[in-house]
């Protein structure tokens, strides 16, 4: 029998494949037609440009969102500039800007993000491998989480990743988030040390229609340390369950 259900679309985030959402593939392939993408393209207008390719080539309308970290970022500019493809967005430990500014205190200060900057152009592996840890820093996990991670951490493409970190550093989506109306829920672990739970703050204060869920225990990955939780939700949000 055909399933009717709306495509959900993963996208993951900086410095990580999709095979990131190996859980959710996993709970949700044979009720959904699912999705994964990776980062693709040097700019967010590329980013979206992809998303968009991708979504015409599956033959998908209607879809729901579900974008992780700078993957949120994207699906973000993706729902403002074409929001008849989109039915309901889930943002997962995202920002509408990384880096803090005079008028945005949520981010993260510029010096920790030129420190970023300086160590993958130092040494990219090993930025890599400390931004794994430091994506489950203070955060309850199991062994075989940061193994995922870390099998899903990979540069394919150096220049590539590296222009990405500078896009994360110079994105700034706030005036685009009164522009997004469909049903959306935000997604943050209140331990994460890489994007700053005042992100999330943020976000929920500005887009209209949305629901906030805290995961106390997690840190900036929580669809993998508590996936079973994660899952759950997302499927009663998708299902229109009261929130």
């Amino acid at each position: 029998m055909t399933n009717l259900r709306s495509p959900l679309f993963f996208i993951s985030g900086w410095g990580i494949n999709e095979g990131i959402w190996k859980h959710q593939i996993k709970y949700f392939g044979q009720s959904y037609k699912t999705v994964t993408m990776s980062l693709e393209g040097d700019s967010i207008r590329e980013h979206t440009e992809h998303l968009l390719g991708i979504i015409k080539k599956t033959k998908s309308s209607n879809v729901n969102l579900v974008g992780w970290s700078m993957g949120g970022m994207i699906a973000i500019n993706f729902a403002s500039q074409h929001p008849e493809y989109v039915k309901k967005l889930v943002l997962v430990s995202t920002p509408a800007k990384f880096v803090a500014s005079e008028d945005y205190d949520a981010g993260i200060s510029h010096i920790v993000m030129q420190s970023f900057i300086s160590k993958f152009r130092k040494s990219p592996v090993r930025m890599l491998g400390n931004f794994a840890s430091l994506i489950l820093k203070n955060a309850d996990f199991k062994k075989e989480d940061l193994n995922l991670i870390r099998q899903s951490s990979s540069i394919s493409d150096k220049n590539k990743t590296f222009l990405g970190l500078l896009l994360l550093r110079d994105c700034d989506l706030r005036d685009k988030l009164h522009s997004i109306t469909v049903p959306t829920l935000i997604i943050h672990g209140k331990k994460d040390m890489v994007c700053p739970y005042a992100c999330t703050d943020y976000l929920h204060s500005k887009i209209k229609n949305s629901a906030l869920h805290t995961f106390e225990d997690a840190g900036h990955i929580p669809f993998v340390t508590k996936h079973e939780k994660f899952n759950i939700l997302l499927d009663d949000f998708l299902r229109d369950y009261e929130f």
